[in-house]
């Protein structure tokens, strides 16, 4: 069976309903199959980075011309890259995936600094929320740790630049987070009158 060729796709305009329904029907309707979706609304805009399959290759300048032109009305910002081309810096494969979560008072530079902390143990950063409210700063990632690198270190790391910030860090394993807080599913019965 032949490789299928794989793509990265990402789409920002001013946020509107039914932007994510013209986006992937395009991709549906030109061959593609969404392997990987993330997608936010950020001070009302609208952003969507998109892991999409296709059978044979495509050009990325074909794929990003159907998605502007059936999405005009919206105005989309759309960039295409090929997925099937290898960075020449690879991330360490080796290791396991954790929550990271941390709370405190916003300042600048909170994101900057918990970022070179993880960045000076190895530590690679795959999906991360932050948000700001009033004065409190709250982020929460999902991160690669190396085999090597134990989660106390790198709390007491993220502690030792929190202290100086006023921030708190924890730490969990990826399997016990999502043990303790992805929803059971729970049947609802209809109600009989």
């Amino acid at each position: 069976m032949p490789e299928k060729s794989q793509y990265v796709v990402t789409v920002t305009a001013a946020d509107r309903v039914g932007i994510i329904h013209s986006v992937t029907g395009t991709l549906r309707d030109i061959g593609g199959n969404i392997l990987e979706l993330s997608q936010t609304v950020m001070r009302g805009y609208f952003t969507i980075i998109l892991a999409v399959e296709f059978d044979t290759p495509q050009e990325c300048s074909e794929i990003a011309e159907s998605i502007s032109s059936r999405g005009k009305r919206f105005q989309l910002k759309v960039n295409v890259l090929d997925g099937n081309l290898k960075s020449t810096e690879t991330v360490s494969g080796e290791g396991e995936r954790y929550i990271l979560t941390v709370l405190g008072l916003d300042q600048p530079g909170n994101i900057h600094g918990i970022a070179g902390c993880l960045a000076n143990l190895g530590v690679n950063i795959l999906d991360l929320h932050a948000r700001v409210d009033g004065t409190r700063f709250s982020l929460i990632m999902e991160a690669f740790l190396p085999t090597d690198l134990q989660p106390a270190m790198v709390r007491t790391e993220l502690e030792r630049f929190g202290k100086t910030v006023g921030l708190e860090a924890y730490v969990q394993h990826e399997n016990i987070f999502r043990a303790t807080s992805e929803p059971n599913q729970v049947r609802v019965s209809a109600s009989r009158n």
